[in-house]
C-alpha cells in the first residue's frame, strides 16, 4: 500500500470525530472500495451506527445507484457518506438535492470534494470547489460545518458536515 499523504492523513482524522458521533442508517455513495488510503474501511469510522450501506453507479457496492435519482424513498437514511464523487457528477447541483431528499430531518451529510487535487478519472472529472462553493451548493442544510484540508489559501479538498432541519 502506497503511504498516504499528510492530507489524507488529516482528512481521516477529522472523519473519525466526525463520523463516530452518527447514529442510525448510513448511506455511503461512490464507496465501492470504501478504503481509507490507511488500510481500513470507511465502514469502520461510524461505530455508533446501525447500518452502514455502500453504493456505487457500477457494481462492486451493495446498491448500484445514481446520485442524481437514487430512486430511495424520501428520508430513509440518518446520514449520508460523500467522498471523492460530486467532482464526478455532471449536475453535482441534482446530486445536493437528491442527498437532501433521502436524509432524514435531523440527518447528517459528510461530503468531501477537491480544491486542489488533478485531474482524475477523466473524462468524468467535471469541478472543483471553493469553500464558498460548497457552503453555497449546501446552503439547504443548516449548521454547516467546512473545513479545508492542507494549506487554507490552496487547500488540496474540504469536507464539510452539514445537518438536514
Amino acid at each position: 500500500m502506497k503511504t498516504p499523504s499528510v492530507e489524507r492523513k488529516a482528512s481521516n482524522v477529522l472523519l473519525r470525530e466526525w463520523c463516530a458521533a452518527v447514529t442510525g442508517d448510513v448511506l455511503s455513495v461512490g464507496s465501492s472500495q470504501d478504503g481509507d488510503k490507511e488500510g481500513r474501511s470507511y465502514r469502520d469510522y461510524f461505530t455508533n451506527a446501525v447500518s452502514y450501506r455502500t453504493s456505487d453507479v457500477a457494481p462492486g457496492a451493495e446498491a448500484v445507484i445514481d446520485v442524481r435519482a437514487t430512486g430511495l424513498p424520501d428520508a430513509c437514511y440518518d446520514a449520508v457518506f460523500c467522498c471523492g464523487v460530486l467532482e464526478h457528477v455532471d449536475d453535482c447541483h441534482a446530486a445536493v438535492r437528491e442527498l437532501f431528499r433521502i436524509l432524514k430531518p435531523g440527518g447528517w451529510l459528510l461530503v468531501g470534494v477537491p480544491f486542489m487535487q488533478g485531474i482524475h478519472r477523466a473524462p468524468m472529472d467535471f469541478w472543483r470547489f471553493t469553500e464558498f462553493g460548497l457552503r453555497w451548493l449546501l446552503k439547504a442544510f443548516q449548521e454547516i460545518d467546512v473545513r479545508a484540508i492542507g494549506d487554507v489559501k490552496a487547500p488540496l479538498c474540504y469536507w464539510a458536515r452539514a445537518r438536514k432541519a
